[in-house]
Parts: C-alpha cells; structure tokens; sequence
C-alpha cells in the first residue's frame, strides 16, 4: 500500500500520521461525530453497544474496519493506496472494494469504490475491453404519420406539488409535440397507464410505437394495464 498507510491485516495498525488525519477528518463529519458521542455516552452507561460497532480511542470500527469520516481526500488516499501502488496492480472494481473493505468503511463505499476504478486514467489506458462488441447503430425509421410513433421519459426528484414530484415526458416523433404528465413519486405502472390514457390516448389515439429507456420489468407491465 502507499507510504500513508502501513497496515497489518492482522493487528489493525496504521501510521500515526494518518490516524491524526482520519481524527481531524471525523472533527467535520456531523454524522461521524454524533455515532461517537451515541457509543461514547452507552459506554459511560455501561449499556452494549450496537451489534458490530467499537469505539476505542478517538476512532470508531465497524465489524473490526476504521470507519472513515466523509472526507474525499482521505478517501482517494486509501483507494490510491488499494488500487494504483505496484503492489496493488490496478485490480477491478470488485477486487479492489473486497481490498478495501479488508479493514476500512464509509458510507457508499462500494459505489464510491467503483467510480474510482472507473475513472482510473492507466485502466482505461491499458486495460482491453471484455464485453461484446458493440453493434452498428439502428436509425429510426420516419413516422408516417402524427402520433403513431411516440417517445417516453420521466424528469424525476423535482420539488413536490400537488403531491406530484415527476413527471412523464411524451413527445410525437412526427410532429415533435408533447404531453407533460405530472406524476406523484410512488407511481405504479398502472397510475403511469391511467394517466396515459386520460391525456395521451385520449387526445391523440394509441400509438404503434413506443419508444422508451424503461427497463423490461415496468415496460411489460404498462403494456399489460395498458391492454386490459
């Protein structure tokens, strides 16, 4: 690992100078501060701690893993520690979190993890690609006709109105017209086809083509409402 971290899987000890860091860290991470005062007032209690946590010092563990406070700086450190060294030797996103979380943890360490690795310069350099080869592109054929060709898509997390907090975007690719239907943020496919029915096929008839980024999942069951 780099030269701020010297690590023994075993014993758990790290440099002195980055133990001070992760403690001025964890100074400005609220919610860091707060799980120590939670453990620290349940040990001067006498009461258990909550099941996997440890407190020892100025530094919390988490199943045995130094949590580390929100500090992107720190974060990069370990990671570059993990992933770009020699001896870490550039390993992919799962290797390198199952590395990492060895004897660390934060919060959405695994999704941070990855778009580390992603964005690694060297592995995007050096590292062929795995997956098929991608296939020539299908332009869309021109519609014949306005509103037999329709395209969908969700603005989502906007602030709430009317109990509504998204909203579906349908748009003629003919005319290039659109419908902007408001949606609450528990929509079900079914309240997804009842507004579509009640604004779109109302207006303007079913269209013979939908095109959509939804996943498979909800796709099959807008058809199936839509169908019955």
């Amino acid at each position: 690992m780099s030269s701020a971290i010297i690590s023994l899987v075993e014993m758990k000890v790290f440099e002195a100078n980055f133990i001070s860091t992760v403690v001025t860290a964890s100074e400005r991470d609220q919610e860091w501060t707060m799980r120590k005062r939670k453990l620290d007032r349940l040990e001067n209690e006498g009461k258990e701690f909550p099941k996997n946590w440890t407190s020892k010092e100025r530094l919390l563990f988490d199943k045995n893993r130094l949590y580390i406070p929100n500090d992107e700086g720190l974060q990069t450190i370990i990671a570059k520690g993990c992933h770009d060294s020699q001896v870490a030797g550039h390993f992919g996103q799962e290797k390198t979190g199952e590395i990492v979380t060895r004897e660390f943890y934060w919060k959405g360490l695994t999704a941070w993890i990855n778009d580390y690795v992603r964005s690694c310069d060297e592995c995007q350099h050096n590292k062929s690609p795995r997956h098929a080869r991608y296939r020539l592109l299908q332009p869309l054929q021109m519609p014949f006709a306005a509103w037999t060709s329709i395209s969908t898509d969700f603005i989502t997390h906007l602030p709430e109105s009317q109990d509504h907090t998204q909203i579906m975007v349908v748009v003629d690719q003919f005319t290039k017209m659109a419908h902007f239907i408001s949606l609450n943020k528990n929509a079900t496919a079914k309240d997804v086809t009842d507004r579509f029915l009640q604004q779109v096929w109302k207006l303007d008839g079913l269209p013979t083509e939908i095109i959509s980024d939804m996943d498979a999942k909800f796709s099959g069951e807008f058809w199936e409402s839509l169908c019955k």
